[in-house]
C-alpha cells in the first residue's frame, strides 16, 4: 500500500468514519489486502483501497466529493480512479444482469445518465465487490449477514467466469461460515 494513498484517506477522514463496526479505513485496507492476496494488479488493488470513497448506493457517506476526482486520480492513477468512480455511482446489483454481454450500459445514479461498460471492466468491478463483501460481512449482525448471503451467494456463483479463483473460494468459505453461524461478532 502506498503511504501517499493512506495519507489521503486519513485526510478524507476514512480513519474516523464509521463503517461495518469499525472504520472506513479498516474496511478499505481489508478490501485492498484481499484483492492483493488474490493476485490482482496494483491498479485494481488501489481501486479496492478507494472503492467507496465517493459514497455508494449502499454506503451514503461521501469522504470525497466527485469534484475531487482529479486529486484521487493523482494519488491512485487514472485506471484505478475510473473503477472507483464506476463502483460508487452505479447500483452494483445491476452488474449481474449483464453477465455474458460484451458491451452494455449501466445507469449512473448520481448524474442520472447511462455509462458504457465492457466485460473486462465488469469483471474487475465484480472482483472488487467480492472483496468488499468478504471483508465486511463478518462485521455485520447475523441478520444482515444472512441477508447478504441470500443475495450475493447466487450472484457470485453466476459470476464464476468473471472472478478469480481466490475470490470465488473466499466468498464460498465466507457464505458457508455465515450459514454455520461461525463468523458473526
Amino acid at each position: 500500500m502506498n503511504p501517499r494513498q493512506l495519507e489521503l484517506l486519513r485526510e478524507l477522514d476514512a480513519d474516523v468514519t464509521s463503517h461495518s463496526r469499525g472504520t472506513l479505513l479498516e474496511h478499505l485496507q481489508g478490501t485492498h489486502d484481499l484483492l492483493a492476496t488474490w493476485g490482482n494488479a496494483p491498479d485494481i488493488c488501489a481501486a479496492g483501497l478507494f472503492h467507496s470513497i465517493y459514497g455508494t448506493y449502499a454506503f451514503d457517506k461521501r469522504s470525497a466529493e466527485l469534484s475531487m476526482r482529479e486529486k484521487i486520480r493523482d494519488a491512485i492513477g487514472l485506471d484505478a480512479e475510473s473503477l472507483v468512480h464506476l463502483f460508487c455511482v452505479t447500483d452494483r446489483r445491476c452488474f449481474y444482469d449483464h453477465l455474458g454481454e460484451s458491451r452494455f450500459t449501466v445507469r449512473d445514479i448520481v448524474e442520472d445518465r447511462d455509462l458504457e461498460m465492457d466485460r473486462n471492466t465488469l469483471a474487475v468491478l465484480i472482483e472488487i465487490e467480492v472483496a468488499n463483501v468478504v471483508d465486511q460481512v463478518p462485521r455485520r449482525s447475523r441478520k444482515k449477514a444472512l441477508r447478504a448471503v441470500e443475495w450475493y451467494k447466487p450472484a457470485f456463483a453466476r459470476s464464476g467466469d468473471y472472478i478469480s479463483a481466490g475470490a470465488a473460494t473466499a466468498a464460498e468459505q465466507l457464505f458457508d461460515a455465515v450459514l454455520a453461524n461461525e463468523v458473526m461478532r
